[in-house]
């Protein structure tokens, strides 16, 4: 069933209106939704790998927060970077690539499933095409892990893990960071930009069949602290 409601889901975030930014490997599209305006930017992705579709649910409910009451901020959100996956309950897109191991990182090594090269995959290719147009302040990438809720992060963004999950622990207390994974990631989306280019990005790890109410409630919460405490967002006359 939690799969059927991802895959609704992404069938009706489709038709949002949004542009798309690309398409994947068995054709399905790509869209990246923008709200708000002023700085910072920020760049939100539901889902990278199709069988951790816990996020899903809980961007959906953010897109319908944002509808109804804009963020302080301009941000783009991408519901899901690997439809493929999602509509076939696995990790990696329609080839078997981790689109979390494709990035062109000085520790990347082809292989199967990392890819023959960086950005060798639509998916990928398209994200980093969205980074170069649209550059954003901050990054924050939904996953699912069975050892969640966490917050992990790369680059300079250990003070807006510690708010995100303060704020998404106020209403489930078992949210906190975790600052490393444990296990390498080369070629990874955090790698590429994180450590290497000192963007500041969020890898929210929900807890695997994470009540979708629940993870939407810790979202919200979550960005919306993060959104006001951003020096980008403090020092925007606008506001």
């Amino acid at each position: 069933m939690r799969w059927l409601v991802a895959t609704l889901l992404t069938a009706v975030l489709s038709g949002c209106g949004g542009p798309f930014i690309g398409t994947s490997v068995e054709g399905r599209p790509i869209e990246a939704l923008t709200f708000g305006a002023g700085r910072p930017l920020v760049l939100i992705v539901g889902s990278i790998h199709g069988n951790e579709p816990e996020g899903l649910p809980a961007v959906a409910a953010l897109i319908e927060r944002w509808t109804e009451s804009p963020p302080p901020a301009r941000s783009r959100v991408i519901p899901d970077l690997n439809p493929d996956a999602t509509a076939n309950r696995t990790r990696g897109n329609a080839r078997g690539v981790d689109l979390n191991r494709n990035w062109p990182t000085a520790n990347f090594r082809p292989s199967r499933t990392h890819g023959p090269a960086p950005l060798s995959e639509p998916e990928s290719l398209a994200l980093a095409r969205e980074l170069a147009r649209h550059p954003p302040d901050l990054v924050i990438v939904c996953h699912s892990i069975r050892s969640g809720p966490f917050v992990n992060f790369d680059g300079p963004a250990g003070e807006l893990a510690a708010r995100f999950a303060a704020a998404a622990g106020l209403n489930d207390p078992r949210w906190r960071v975790v600052p490393d994974m444990g296990y390498g990631t080369p070629g990874s989306l955090g790698t590429y930009l994180g450590v290497e280019r000192g963007v500041p990005i969020l890898t929210v790890e929900f807890s695997r069949g994470h009540d979708p109410d629940a993870a939407a409630r810790a979202l919200i919460a979550g960005v919306g602290a993060v959104l006001d405490a951003h020096p980008a967002t403090v020092r925007d006359p606008t506001r």
